[in-house]
């Protein structure tokens, strides 16, 4: 069974937006959707940005350094022919209104 890490309120991060947490070393960014919250490894395999720093587009966040996209529902690189470039997506609780993400990927 999976170990959570709480990392905030449920109201903390508004619809449309994210936040970076560090856990267990790691960060991870964790995106506010329409249809819930989501979460990801934080820096861009490519370039090492922080994505939550870059744009949200529907559900694919945009690296603000070289515009790379990357699934925040399932953590695939939009670009062409480098699958390789993945980010890891993490299961997020929400109870209470409080939100705990996984400390290993799913």
């Amino acid at each position: 069974m999976p170990e959570y890490e709480s990392v905030c309120r449920t109201t903390d991060i508004p619809e449309g937006e994210a936040k970076c947490f560090k856990i267990m070393g790691k960060l991870i960014g964790v995106y506010h959707l329409a249809d819930g919250f989501y979460a990801i490894d934080d820096p861009c395999p490519h370039a090492g940005a922080s994505l939550v720093h870059g744009c949200i587009e529907k559900d694919v966040i945009h690296c603000r350094i070289h515009h790379w996209g990357f699934g925040i529902k399932d953590g695939r690189c939009q670009e062409q022919n480098i699958p390789q470039h993945n980010v890891n997506t993490y299961e997020v609780r929400v109870r209470n209104e409080e939100l705990s993400v996984s400390t290993t990927p799913s």
